[in-house]
């Protein structure tokens, strides 16, 4: 068989394991970690009941190895792939699926760790153990000392997983390994520079070009290093600091304030919460615990039932007060709870629709 012969047939072969393998189990993968972005799923790890939980994900990418890809890692890697340009090496391919999970902070690389590592889903590669590309110090400070350590020249920083579903099905079905890359906000940015600038496929690259990338490398890691700072100093505050009830609502006193009434919220939606409320009118801790009645909860959670056949995440519950603000006692509360849902209802579809990742899929081969 002659080369295009050969890599005709490859190609046919590896859309068919596509189809076949490939997009069933990148569907069984997405729905695994659509978990994560579920309100409460998270909260296990908060640190006290009067401190909100984390929510670590900042977004999830994943993607299906393109053919060329697939033919371009077997012709640079012969060693791996003796059986070259053959369904044996792309079966053998450990990242023909590929995930990439995006944290804000240093603190919530550990948070996914542990999530993958007791995950009775999840299968960790003992073949092709987990491999860190930190320096030791932060490895150490957030106990991934267990994770063998790796080092780039570039200054590239990330934890690698390889890990299969392990999750039972009625039919016999094939989980193929696949690839994970976690990595903070901060060190995706380095990447995503590092892989315009074709840095990497850079065969002979300057020293001065390698010491730049090395500098900046250290620069986004020290930003990285007191965003993280920042984070865990507005934790403190929020778990010591106490306030008057006239006192404005802001980050560090909502949590407190949202315990007072039953509710826990994750740290990522303080922003938000605190920007709908005072849109609204609710402006003081007193203005909120005063909102914030057994009786208008229970209106909110109930006609969440009715409406959604679902009681209301905390989200929900801290937004549907805020447009309560103001409503005359006399008048049906639930009739404005309802109009709230179907305004979120249409906001959500809208965000969906342009602004959700899973329908902007990207490679980052």
């Amino acid at each position: 068989m002659n080369r295009a012969s050969q890599f005709r047939l490859f190609l046919v072969e590896y859309e068919d394991y596509i189809k076949k393998v490939l997009k069933p189990e990148h569907r069984r993968i997405r729905a695994f970690f659509d978990r994560w972005r579920q309100p409460y799923y998270w909260v296990r790890y908060a640190r006290g009941s009067d401190t909100p939980y984390p929510n670590p994900i900042r977004a999830v990418f994943t993607r299906i190895k393109r053919p060329e890809k697939v033919v371009d890692k077997i012709l640079q890697k012969p060693e791996e792939y003796p059986k070259g340009i053959s369904p044996e090496s792309f079966h053998k391919m450990h990242d023909c699926i590929g995930v990439r999970i995006i944290v804000y902070f240093l603190c919530e690389l550990p948070y996914i760790d542990r999530e993958l590592r007791s995950s009775a889903a999840v299968e960790i590669s003992k073949e092709l153990p987990p491999e860190a590309y930190l320096s030791r110090d932060l490895m150490n400070r957030f106990g991934l000392s267990h994770i063998s350590h790796k080092e780039k020249d570039s200054g590239y920083a990330s934890v690698h997983y390889v890990v299969r579903l392990n999750t039972k099905t009625k039919k016999e079905v094939i989980h193929p390994w696949f690839e994970i890359q976690v990595r903070t906000l901060a060190q995706e940015l380095w990447s995503e520079m590092e892989h315009i600038l074709a840095y990497k496929s850079t065969q002979k690259a300057t020293f001065s070009t390698k010491r730049r990338f090395q500098i900046l490398s250290s620069q986004i890691n020290a930003m990285d290093e007191h965003f993280n700072l920042l984070y865990e100093e507005l934790i403190q505050n929020q778990e010591k600091s106490q306030y008057e009830e006239d006192d404005e609502l802001r980050p560090e006193n909502l949590p407190s304030t949202l315990s007072r009434i039953g509710i826990r919220c994750a740290q990522q939606d303080f922003d938000t919460i605190i920007s709908i409320l005072k849109s609204r009118g609710v402006g003081t801790i007193k203005d909120l615990v005063t909102l914030a009645t057994p009786k208008r909860l229970e209106t909110i959670r109930n006609t969440y039932i009715t409406v959604t056949g679902r009681p209301p995440d905390n989200f929900e519950l801290v937004a549907s007060l805020g447009a309560l603000k103001g409503i005359h006692p006399h008048e049906n509360e639930s009739q404005h709870v309802e109009s709230h849902i179907e305004y979120s209802r249409f906001w959500n579809k809208y965000r969906k629709q342009f602004m959700s990742d899973k329908n902007n899929p990207r490679s980052y081969d």
